[in-house]
Protein backbone atom coordinates (compact mmCIF):
# COMPACT_ATOMS: atom_id res chain seq x y z
CA UNK A 1 0.00 0.00 0.00
CA UNK A 2 1.40 3.26 -1.24
CA UNK A 3 2.20 5.93 2.07
CA UNK A 4 1.19 9.10 1.65
CA UNK A 5 3.75 11.69 0.93
CA UNK A 6 4.86 14.28 3.23
CA UNK A 7 4.07 17.64 2.67
CA UNK A 8 7.70 19.23 1.45
CA UNK A 9 7.30 16.15 -1.26
CA UNK A 10 4.12 17.51 -1.91
CA UNK A 11 5.13 21.01 -2.44
CA UNK A 12 8.29 19.77 -4.38
CA UNK A 13 4.87 19.55 -7.14
CA UNK A 14 4.20 23.28 -7.16
CA UNK A 15 5.41 25.47 -9.76
CA UNK A 16 7.20 28.81 -7.77
CA UNK A 17 4.65 30.78 -10.07
CA UNK A 18 1.88 28.56 -9.02
CA UNK A 19 2.96 29.49 -4.85
CA UNK A 20 3.09 33.15 -5.38
CA UNK A 21 -0.86 33.31 -6.70
CA UNK A 22 -2.08 31.16 -3.38
CA UNK A 23 -2.78 32.32 0.02
CA UNK A 24 -0.53 30.61 2.74
CA UNK A 25 -3.27 28.71 5.02
CA UNK A 26 -4.56 26.80 1.23
CA UNK A 27 -1.06 25.71 0.34
CA UNK A 28 -0.87 22.26 2.05
CA UNK A 29 -4.42 21.20 0.51
CA UNK A 30 -3.31 22.58 -2.64
CA UNK A 31 0.27 20.47 -2.82
CA UNK A 32 -1.65 17.53 -1.94
CA UNK A 33 -4.14 17.83 -4.45
CA UNK A 34 -2.02 18.55 -7.65
CA UNK A 35 0.58 15.56 -6.18
CA UNK A 36 -2.08 12.95 -6.66
CA UNK A 37 -3.49 14.33 -10.12
CA UNK A 38 -0.24 14.79 -11.39
CA UNK A 39 1.05 11.19 -9.94
CA UNK A 40 -0.56 8.96 -13.03
CA UNK A 41 1.21 11.09 -15.64
CA UNK A 42 4.15 10.55 -13.52
CA UNK A 43 4.06 6.73 -13.07
CA UNK A 44 3.57 6.24 -16.36
CA UNK A 45 6.09 8.73 -17.61
CA UNK A 46 8.57 6.64 -15.62
CA UNK A 47 7.40 3.44 -16.04
CA UNK A 48 10.09 2.54 -19.47
CA UNK A 49 13.26 3.61 -17.12
CA UNK A 50 12.59 1.60 -14.25
CA UNK A 51 13.92 -1.85 -15.00
CA UNK A 52 17.00 -0.15 -16.11
CA UNK A 53 17.38 2.16 -13.46
CA UNK A 54 17.50 -1.02 -11.27
CA UNK A 55 20.84 -1.61 -12.64
CA UNK A 56 24.28 -1.34 -10.80
CA UNK A 57 25.36 1.87 -12.02
CA UNK A 58 29.20 0.73 -11.34
CA UNK A 59 28.59 -2.05 -13.92
CA UNK A 60 26.56 -0.04 -16.51
CA UNK A 61 27.71 3.16 -16.30
CA UNK A 62 27.58 4.72 -20.18
CA UNK A 63 24.48 3.29 -20.33
CA UNK A 64 22.33 4.61 -17.57
CA UNK A 65 23.92 7.78 -18.08
CA UNK A 66 22.39 8.14 -21.20
CA UNK A 67 18.54 6.62 -19.63
CA UNK A 68 19.45 8.98 -16.72
CA UNK A 69 19.71 12.36 -19.51
CA UNK A 70 16.49 10.91 -21.33
CA UNK A 71 14.36 10.73 -17.99
CA UNK A 72 15.50 13.83 -16.83
CA UNK A 73 14.82 15.62 -19.86
CA UNK A 74 11.38 14.90 -19.36
CA UNK A 75 11.46 17.75 -16.88
CA UNK A 76 10.84 18.64 -12.60
CA UNK A 77 7.14 17.26 -12.96
CA UNK A 78 8.62 13.95 -11.95
CA UNK A 79 10.41 15.21 -8.78
CA UNK A 80 7.77 14.24 -6.45
CA UNK A 81 7.55 10.75 -7.81
CA UNK A 82 11.73 10.07 -7.74
CA UNK A 83 12.11 11.49 -4.74
CA UNK A 84 9.40 8.76 -3.53
CA UNK A 85 11.73 6.13 -4.86
CA UNK A 86 14.76 7.14 -2.58
CA UNK A 87 12.80 5.62 0.14
CA UNK A 88 12.24 2.29 -1.26
CA UNK A 89 9.44 0.35 1.15
CA UNK A 90 12.02 -3.24 0.55
CA UNK A 91 15.53 -3.63 0.93
CA UNK A 92 16.91 -5.21 -1.93
CA UNK A 93 20.26 -4.70 -4.51
CA UNK A 94 17.77 -3.49 -7.03
CA UNK A 95 16.17 -0.98 -4.73
CA UNK A 96 18.90 0.35 -3.52
CA UNK A 97 20.29 0.85 -7.43
CA UNK A 98 17.07 2.68 -8.34
CA UNK A 99 17.18 4.69 -5.49
CA UNK A 100 20.95 5.84 -6.25
CA UNK A 101 19.97 5.83 -10.19
CA UNK A 102 16.55 8.51 -8.96
CA UNK A 103 19.23 10.46 -7.09
CA UNK A 104 21.46 10.86 -9.93
CA UNK A 105 18.59 11.74 -12.46
CA UNK A 106 17.58 14.42 -9.48
CA UNK A 107 21.00 15.73 -9.96
CA UNK A 108 19.92 17.29 -13.02
CA UNK A 109 16.96 18.80 -12.07
CA UNK A 110 17.71 21.81 -9.96
CA UNK A 111 17.73 20.33 -5.97
CA UNK A 112 17.86 23.79 -4.65
CA UNK A 113 13.52 23.89 -5.72
CA UNK A 114 12.84 21.36 -3.62
CA UNK A 115 15.74 21.57 -0.85
CA UNK A 116 13.06 21.31 1.81
CA UNK A 117 12.15 18.50 1.12
CA UNK A 118 15.64 16.56 0.67
CA UNK A 119 16.10 18.44 4.72
CA UNK A 120 13.16 16.20 5.81
CA UNK A 121 14.79 13.27 4.10
CA UNK A 122 18.13 13.71 5.76
CA UNK A 123 16.85 14.16 8.82
CA UNK A 124 14.45 11.15 8.97
CA UNK A 125 15.00 7.66 9.90
CA UNK A 126 15.13 5.44 6.55
CA UNK A 127 19.09 4.58 5.81
CA UNK A 128 18.42 4.57 1.91
CA UNK A 129 17.07 8.04 1.83
CA UNK A 130 18.57 9.59 4.43
CA UNK A 131 22.14 9.12 2.65
CA UNK A 132 20.96 10.14 -1.47
CA UNK A 133 19.30 13.06 0.09
CA UNK A 134 22.61 14.01 1.75
CA UNK A 135 24.16 13.41 -1.43
CA UNK A 136 21.64 15.72 -3.59
CA UNK A 137 21.87 18.66 -0.92
CA UNK A 138 25.67 19.12 -2.11
CA UNK A 139 23.63 19.98 -5.84
CA UNK A 140 21.18 22.28 -4.19
CA UNK A 141 22.48 25.94 -4.17
CA UNK A 142 20.89 27.40 -1.62
CA UNK A 143 21.82 28.43 2.06
CA UNK A 144 19.40 26.21 3.11
CA UNK A 145 21.14 22.67 2.14
CA UNK A 146 24.39 24.68 3.67
CA UNK A 147 22.52 24.77 7.27
CA UNK A 148 20.93 21.80 6.66
CA UNK A 149 24.32 19.78 5.88
CA UNK A 150 26.12 22.16 8.59
CA UNK A 151 23.21 21.42 11.56
CA UNK A 152 24.08 17.12 10.09
CA UNK A 153 27.92 17.11 11.07
CA UNK A 154 27.05 17.05 14.76
CA UNK A 155 24.47 13.90 14.36
CA UNK A 156 26.35 11.59 12.08
CA UNK A 157 29.22 9.38 12.23
CA UNK A 158 30.89 7.21 10.16
CA UNK A 159 30.44 7.19 6.12
CA UNK A 160 27.48 9.66 6.26
CA UNK A 161 29.37 12.22 8.21
CA UNK A 162 31.60 12.00 4.92
CA UNK A 163 29.04 12.08 2.60
CA UNK A 164 28.18 15.86 4.64
CA UNK A 165 31.43 16.80 4.00
CA UNK A 166 31.54 15.94 0.80
CA UNK A 167 27.97 17.74 -0.02
CA UNK A 168 29.67 20.48 1.94
CA UNK A 169 32.76 20.23 -0.47
CA UNK A 170 30.42 20.76 -3.79
CA UNK A 171 29.01 23.64 -2.18
CA UNK A 172 32.15 25.08 -1.19
CA UNK A 173 30.61 26.96 1.96
CA UNK A 174 33.05 28.21 3.82
CA UNK A 175 30.22 28.75 6.24
CA UNK A 176 30.86 25.40 7.58
CA UNK A 177 34.45 25.50 8.12
CA UNK A 178 34.49 25.80 11.91
CA UNK A 179 32.66 22.56 12.39
CA UNK A 180 34.04 20.58 9.45
CA UNK A 181 37.99 21.17 10.60
CA UNK A 182 37.10 19.43 13.72
CA UNK A 183 37.36 16.56 11.53
CA UNK A 184 41.16 16.68 11.35
CA UNK A 185 41.15 15.25 14.57
CA UNK A 186 39.56 12.38 13.60
CA UNK A 187 41.60 8.72 13.21
CA UNK A 188 39.08 8.28 10.49
CA UNK A 189 41.93 8.60 7.45
CA UNK A 190 39.17 9.08 5.21
CA UNK A 191 37.07 11.73 7.16
CA UNK A 192 40.55 13.74 7.34
CA UNK A 193 40.77 13.28 3.21
CA UNK A 194 37.39 14.74 3.08
CA UNK A 195 38.11 17.12 5.33
CA UNK A 196 40.88 18.31 3.49
CA UNK A 197 39.40 18.49 0.15
CA UNK A 198 36.70 20.52 1.55
CA UNK A 199 38.98 22.90 3.20
CA UNK A 200 40.77 23.09 -0.43
CA UNK A 201 37.52 23.73 -2.31
CA UNK A 202 35.95 26.61 0.41
CA UNK A 203 38.83 28.10 1.19
CA UNK A 204 37.99 28.93 4.47
CA UNK A 205 40.91 31.32 5.54
CA UNK A 206 39.25 31.18 9.16
CA UNK A 207 40.40 27.91 10.66
CA UNK A 208 44.36 28.31 9.23
CA UNK A 209 45.37 27.90 12.83
CA UNK A 210 43.48 24.69 13.56
CA UNK A 211 44.39 23.12 10.07
CA UNK A 212 48.62 24.01 11.30
CA UNK A 213 47.52 21.86 14.45
CA UNK A 214 46.53 19.11 12.70
CA UNK A 215 48.96 19.51 10.50
CA UNK A 216 51.96 19.04 12.85
CA UNK A 217 49.81 15.69 14.19
CA UNK A 218 49.64 14.31 11.03
CA UNK A 219 50.61 10.71 10.86
CA UNK A 220 49.70 9.84 7.12
CA UNK A 221 52.11 11.13 4.54
CA UNK A 222 49.88 10.71 1.58
CA UNK A 223 47.18 13.56 2.98
CA UNK A 224 50.47 16.14 3.36
CA UNK A 225 49.72 17.47 -0.28
CA UNK A 226 46.32 18.30 0.69
CA UNK A 227 47.42 20.58 3.66
CA UNK A 228 49.83 21.74 1.07
CA UNK A 229 47.07 23.06 -1.46
CA UNK A 230 44.88 24.01 1.44
CA UNK A 231 47.59 26.76 2.32
CA UNK A 232 48.19 27.78 -0.73
CA UNK A 233 44.65 28.55 -1.50
CA UNK A 234 43.75 30.17 1.65
CA UNK A 235 46.57 31.33 3.68
CA UNK A 236 49.18 34.38 2.37
CA UNK A 237 51.81 35.89 4.32
CA UNK A 238 51.24 33.85 7.25
CA UNK A 239 54.51 33.11 9.88
CA UNK A 240 52.93 30.59 11.72
CA UNK A 241 51.95 28.43 8.55
CA UNK A 242 55.52 29.09 6.55
CA UNK A 243 57.03 27.14 9.47
CA UNK A 244 54.87 24.55 9.80
CA UNK A 245 55.33 23.60 6.02
CA UNK A 246 59.19 23.90 6.30
CA UNK A 247 60.24 20.80 8.13
CA UNK A 248 58.34 19.28 4.97
CA UNK A 249 61.13 20.16 2.72
CA UNK A 250 63.62 18.54 5.04
CA UNK A 251 61.87 15.20 5.73
CA UNK A 252 61.67 13.55 2.63
CA UNK A 253 57.69 13.24 3.32
CA UNK A 254 56.67 14.64 -0.14
CA UNK A 255 57.30 13.60 -3.65
CA UNK A 256 59.45 15.34 -5.97
CA UNK A 257 56.44 17.10 -7.50
CA UNK A 258 54.41 18.19 -4.54
CA UNK A 259 57.95 19.06 -2.90
CA UNK A 260 58.15 21.64 -5.88
CA UNK A 261 54.54 22.52 -5.24
CA UNK A 262 55.43 23.51 -2.08
CA UNK A 263 58.34 25.64 -3.21
CA UNK A 264 55.96 27.35 -5.62
CA UNK A 265 53.23 28.10 -2.90
CA UNK A 266 55.54 29.64 -0.02
CA UNK A 267 55.89 32.63 -2.84
CA UNK A 268 52.59 33.81 -0.97
CA UNK A 269 52.12 31.79 2.07
CA UNK A 270 55.33 33.46 3.67
CA UNK A 271 54.74 36.76 4.44
CA UNK A 272 57.84 39.14 2.66
CA UNK A 273 61.40 38.83 3.66
CA UNK A 274 60.85 35.91 5.82
CA UNK A 275 63.59 34.76 7.26
CA UNK A 276 63.34 31.08 7.58
CA UNK A 277 61.22 30.70 4.07
CA UNK A 278 64.40 32.39 2.08
CA UNK A 279 67.33 30.87 4.18
CA UNK A 280 65.91 27.14 2.68
CA UNK A 281 65.50 28.38 -0.76
CA UNK A 282 68.51 29.34 -0.87
CA UNK A 283 69.92 26.29 0.28
CA UNK A 284 68.24 24.61 -2.41
CA UNK A 285 70.18 27.10 -4.16
CA UNK A 286 73.27 26.35 -2.91
CA UNK A 287 73.26 22.32 -2.92
CA UNK A 288 74.32 23.08 -6.86
CA UNK A 289 70.98 21.91 -7.85
CA UNK A 290 70.01 23.26 -11.30
CA UNK A 291 66.70 21.58 -11.70
CA UNK A 292 63.33 23.03 -11.98
CA UNK A 293 63.22 22.85 -8.12
CA UNK A 294 66.23 25.43 -8.03
CA UNK A 295 64.56 27.91 -10.49
CA UNK A 296 60.95 27.76 -8.59
CA UNK A 297 63.07 28.47 -4.91
CA UNK A 298 64.54 31.22 -6.74
CA UNK A 299 61.30 32.79 -7.93
CA UNK A 300 59.67 32.14 -4.41
CA UNK A 301 62.70 33.96 -3.32
CA UNK A 302 62.39 36.69 -5.57
CA UNK A 303 58.86 37.05 -4.90
CA UNK A 304 59.59 37.40 -0.96
CA UNK A 305 61.85 40.34 -2.02
CA UNK A 306 65.64 38.79 -1.92
CA UNK A 307 67.09 38.57 -5.56
CA UNK A 308 70.10 37.25 -4.84
CA UNK A 309 68.57 33.67 -5.41
CA UNK A 310 68.35 34.64 -9.20
CA UNK A 311 71.51 35.76 -9.24
CA UNK A 312 73.35 32.58 -7.84
CA UNK A 313 71.18 30.33 -9.80
CA UNK A 314 71.78 32.18 -13.55
CA UNK A 315 75.73 32.47 -12.39
CA UNK A 316 75.46 28.69 -11.75
CA UNK A 317 73.63 27.68 -14.77
CA UNK A 318 76.14 29.62 -16.63
CA UNK A 319 79.52 28.10 -15.27
CA UNK A 320 77.40 24.81 -16.00
CA UNK A 321 76.82 25.53 -19.31
CA UNK A 322 80.65 27.30 -19.88
CA UNK A 323 81.61 23.39 -19.68
CA UNK A 324 82.73 21.89 -23.09
CA UNK A 325 80.46 18.53 -22.45
CA UNK A 326 77.38 20.25 -21.21
CA UNK A 327 77.16 23.07 -23.85
CA UNK A 328 74.40 21.40 -25.83
CA UNK A 329 72.57 20.20 -23.28
CA UNK A 330 69.22 21.18 -24.03
CA UNK A 331 67.43 20.69 -20.33
CA UNK A 332 70.20 23.50 -18.65
CA UNK A 333 69.08 25.81 -21.44
CA UNK A 334 65.30 24.77 -20.39
CA UNK A 335 66.29 25.84 -16.59
CA UNK A 336 67.66 28.85 -17.55
CA UNK A 337 65.29 29.70 -20.52
CA UNK A 338 62.38 29.56 -17.51
CA UNK A 339 64.27 31.23 -15.09
CA UNK A 340 64.59 33.94 -17.74
CA UNK A 341 60.76 33.40 -18.34
CA UNK A 342 59.76 33.75 -14.83
CA UNK A 343 61.74 36.85 -14.15
CA UNK A 344 60.29 38.65 -17.65
CA UNK A 345 63.82 38.64 -19.28
CA UNK A 346 61.60 37.22 -22.67
CA UNK A 347 64.55 38.14 -25.04
CA UNK A 348 66.99 35.92 -23.18
CA UNK A 349 64.07 33.19 -22.63
CA UNK A 350 63.60 33.35 -26.19
CA UNK A 351 66.94 32.77 -27.31
CA UNK A 352 67.60 29.74 -24.44
CA UNK A 353 64.49 28.46 -26.02
CA UNK A 354 65.37 28.25 -29.61
CA UNK A 355 69.02 26.68 -28.16
CA UNK A 356 66.73 23.85 -26.83
CA UNK A 357 64.87 23.33 -30.43
CA UNK A 358 68.68 23.29 -31.63
CA UNK A 359 70.25 20.66 -29.50
CA UNK A 360 67.07 18.73 -28.49
CA UNK A 361 66.27 15.35 -30.25
CA UNK A 362 62.86 14.98 -27.95
CA UNK A 363 59.57 16.19 -29.50
CA UNK A 364 58.18 16.99 -25.68
CA UNK A 365 60.99 19.17 -25.24
CA UNK A 366 60.99 20.72 -28.38
CA UNK A 367 57.29 21.83 -28.36
CA UNK A 368 57.66 23.29 -24.39
CA UNK A 369 60.33 24.95 -25.76
CA UNK A 370 57.67 26.48 -28.64
CA UNK A 371 55.26 27.15 -26.48
CA UNK A 372 57.79 29.30 -24.05
CA UNK A 373 58.69 31.26 -27.74
CA UNK A 374 54.79 31.64 -28.29
CA UNK A 375 54.48 32.63 -24.61
CA UNK A 376 57.28 34.97 -24.70
CA UNK A 377 56.48 36.63 -27.70
CA UNK A 378 52.91 37.35 -26.70
CA UNK A 379 54.29 39.24 -23.73
CA UNK A 380 56.79 41.24 -26.01
CA UNK A 381 53.76 42.17 -27.93
CA UNK A 382 55.76 40.52 -30.90
CA UNK A 383 52.61 39.12 -32.76
CA UNK A 384 54.42 38.83 -36.77
CA UNK A 385 56.74 36.83 -34.34
CA UNK A 386 54.21 34.46 -32.31
CA UNK A 387 52.85 33.77 -35.65
CA UNK A 388 56.10 32.58 -37.11
CA UNK A 389 56.92 30.65 -34.62
CA UNK A 390 53.19 29.43 -33.98
CA UNK A 391 53.47 27.74 -37.84
CA UNK A 392 57.39 26.61 -36.94
CA UNK A 393 55.68 24.75 -33.89
CA UNK A 394 53.73 21.98 -36.26
CA UNK A 395 50.95 21.95 -33.76
CA UNK A 396 47.77 21.66 -34.68
CA UNK A 397 45.09 25.06 -34.03
CA UNK A 398 43.31 22.87 -31.04
CA UNK A 399 46.40 22.32 -29.70
CA UNK A 400 47.79 26.08 -30.03
CA UNK A 401 44.43 27.42 -28.75
CA UNK A 402 45.17 24.80 -25.78
CA UNK A 403 48.31 27.34 -24.81
CA UNK A 404 45.58 29.96 -24.61
CA UNK A 405 42.95 27.87 -22.10
CA UNK A 406 46.21 28.27 -19.09
CA UNK A 407 47.84 31.72 -20.19
CA UNK A 408 45.44 34.79 -20.22
CA UNK A 409 48.03 36.61 -21.80
CA UNK A 410 48.35 34.31 -25.26
CA UNK A 411 44.27 33.82 -24.92
CA UNK A 412 44.12 37.92 -25.49
CA UNK A 413 46.57 37.55 -28.42
CA UNK A 414 44.77 35.04 -30.15
CA UNK A 415 41.85 37.15 -30.74
CA UNK A 416 43.54 39.51 -32.46
CA UNK A 417 42.51 39.96 -36.09
CA UNK A 418 46.03 38.94 -37.95
CA UNK A 419 46.33 36.19 -35.18
CA UNK A 420 42.38 34.75 -35.76
CA UNK A 421 43.24 34.83 -39.84
CA UNK A 422 46.33 32.76 -39.21
CA UNK A 423 44.82 30.47 -37.34
CA UNK A 424 41.95 30.35 -39.65
CA UNK A 425 44.01 29.71 -42.55
CA UNK A 426 46.06 26.73 -40.74
CA UNK A 427 42.91 25.33 -39.83
CA UNK A 428 41.66 24.75 -43.56
CA UNK A 429 45.73 23.41 -43.98
CA UNK A 430 45.22 20.87 -41.63
CA UNK A 431 41.56 19.47 -42.70
CA UNK A 432 41.70 16.85 -44.02
CA UNK A 433 41.69 16.23 -47.46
Amino acid sequence: MRTRLPFALCLAALAPAALAQVALADLPQLARDRAERSRPGQVQALAPYLADLALDYRENQVFLDQRIAEAAAIGDGLVPLLLEKLQPATGGEAARNLAGNCRRILERLDPSAFVDALGEMANGSHDVARAEAIRLLGFAQAPRAVQVLTDLLDRTTGEEKRLVVRSLRLLRAPSAATKVVAGLGSNDRLLREEVLAYLVAAQPAQVADTVIQALAAERDNRLLPQYVEYFIASVHGNDAAARALLPLLDREKLDWQDTLRLVTGMATIAPKDHDPTCRRMLEIIDSGDTTSLAVQAAVTLRALGDRQGVTKLQRALNEQLRRPQRRREAGLYEQRANLSFAIEDYSDAIGDYERIIEFTEGPAMTRRAYVGIIRSEARRKKVSSMIKQMRASGMTVAELEAIGFEDAVVRETLQQDKVHTFLQQLAKEQAPK
